[in-house]
């Protein structure tokens, strides 16, 4: 099947991940990086059309999108988290006889940041939605089209265990953004024995202190409605290695942390993230918020622990950190499940696009 897929396919981004699987299920690819038009503007040029919604950014986007559908004329296009594509655009596509697929990693119905009065318009042109966030489902069925419900994943070829120097060994690792709530987590994590390591974004304030207006937006956007206190850590600072890290470092970071952390965020209500699956997969032992999902995935205390407060996350990261036999067995239960579960994303997405097949009889 001839799939023309639009997403930001940089190196390391889940969405280059999901079109790789595609290929390898024998399908023909064509992509388009729809964020490369964005990296070529400046700043401010980003932001002002961000906001509006219109400019040569979007319209570049959108034309380029078209002007690869006449060429490879494909069956599907797969829209990956695409925020500025365009109603007309989805016109022009099924007047070439394409079904269109959207599908986005994060919520779209419960974050305006994470969404645009563009794509509004757009989702309600598309053939077939698939979703991966279960609290959305009566939203996406609300639109009346064809939904297929598809868990977040892993890639095979890129999250496996990788050893590396001591650079990335860590007792306890996390990978992801500032959340007020992660940051008290970590704190009283940091405040132990344990050797933490953390990378990610928007922690640059703990180190200087300093307040500024962006640094300001940015964390009030992510604090799901607390109060923003810019202030100094030294003792997380010393844990934050630098900000994110993708490809094989970002496999190099999971696998040398003998316990990996899966945050949830506050801001919305989630119950799995592709980290759930991205530790155990890299040979950590995954310790994440207690939900009824991740319990669907992994069986607790075989294939990955869970926590409910503060004490307990602090009292299992005590227990294995002092039971290597317990904490190698529940990882080594947790990568099992991985690759028998059929949760990597060439499996993920045969499930979907198979169901997505029949129910359009495409």
């Amino acid at each position: 099947m001839k799939i023309l897929y639009l997403g930001q396919l940089y190196p390391g981004q889940t969405a280059l991940m999901r079109m790789r699987a595609l290929q390898r299920l024998g399908h023909e690819l064509c992509g388009i990086n729809t964020s490369e038009p964005w990296s070529r503007a400046g700043w401010a040029t980003r932001q002002v059309q961000k906001r509006v919604r219109v400019g040569s950014i979007i319209s570049e986007i959108n034309s380029r999108i078209v002007a690869a559908a006449q060429a490879f004329r494909p069956e599907i296009v797969w829209a990956d988290k695409q925020e500025f594509f365009r109603a007309e655009t989805a016109a022009s596509l099924h007047r070439l006889g394409a079904l269109l697929v959207h599908f986005t990693p994060d919520p779209y119905f419960n974050l305006e940041w994470k969404r645009t009065s563009i794509m509004d318009e757009a989702i309600r042109e598309f053939d077939a939605l698939i979703y991966c966030k279960k609290y959305e489902t009566k939203n996406y069925e609300a639109l009346d089209k064809v939904t297929v419900y598809m868990p977040l994943g892993y890639c095979d070829e890129a999250h496996r265990p990788i050893s590396d120097d001591a650079q990335w060994a860590c007792d306890v690792g996390f990978l992801g953004g500032w959340e007020p709530r992660r940051e008290r987590m970590l704190h009283s994590i940091a405040q132990t024995n344990v050797h933490l390591k953390f990378r990610g974004a928007y922690w640059d304030f703990l180190q200087d202190g300093r307040w500024t207006l962006k640094r300001y937006l940015i964390l009030n956007e992510l604090a799901a409605g607390e109060p923003v206190h810019i202030h100094q850590d030294q003792l997380l600072a010393c844990a934050h290695e630098g900000n994110e890290v993708y490809g094989d470092d970002y496999a190099r970071a999971l696998t040398g942390a003998k316990i990996g952390l899966g945050f949830l965020r506050t801001v919305c209500p989630d119950q799995h993230t592709t980290r759930t699956f991205e530790i155990p997969a890299c040979g950590s032992l995954l310790l994440a918020d207690r939900t009824d999902e991740h319990q669907d995935f992994f069986a607790e205390g075989r294939e990955a622990e869970f926590f409910s407060s503060s004490e307990e996350l602090l009292e299992k990261i005590k227990f294995y950190q002092a039971n290597e036999s317990a904490r190698k067995r529940v990882a080594a239960g947790g990568r099992s499940r991985c690759l028998a579960g059929g949760y990597a994303y060439v499996h993920r997405l045969k499930t979907a696009l198979d169901r997505v097949s029949v129910l359009t009889n495409h």
